[in-house]
């Protein structure tokens, strides 16, 4: 005794092609382009480019696997080892209320004997 015909939905879905990720720690996604921030230039860093060793400044969840597979995809390089560094952040007063600044972390890179960055 119905009084409405059900209408049959006709619906196009689209596919769409699956946007690259990176699986980092605790089960979450990152883009593939945003697990490296930026180079690193520092005195230290411009040391370490002669031993072909290169720092990067990394998303605070980025993991060695996900650098490596970022850096080897980016820049076309063979990678044999990733060192992650963490530094947290400084303690600071405001008024009567205690805050803590930023961290960072970075990732130093080391290549295969033979490949090299041009960064600029």
């Amino acid at each position: 005794m119905a009084l409405f015909k059900k209408k049959q939905r006709t619906e196009t879905v689209k596919e769409t092609a699956p946007a690259e990720t990176v699986k980092v720690a605790h089960g979450r996604q990152l883009g593939v382009r945003t697990v490296l921030k930026q180079p690193w230039f520092s005195e230290r860093a411009t040391a370490l480019a002669a031993e072909n060793k290169y720092v990067f400044l990394v998303n605070d969840d980025a993991t060695k696997p996900s650098v490596r597979d970022e850096v080897q995809r980016r820049y076309g390089v063979r990678v044999t080892s990733v060192n992650m560094v963490r530094k947290m952040g400084k303690l600071k007063r405001f008024r009567n209320a205690m805050g803590r600044q930023g961290g960072t972390k970075k990732a130093i890179v080391t290549l295969k004997a033979g490949d090299k960055i041009e960064i600029q």
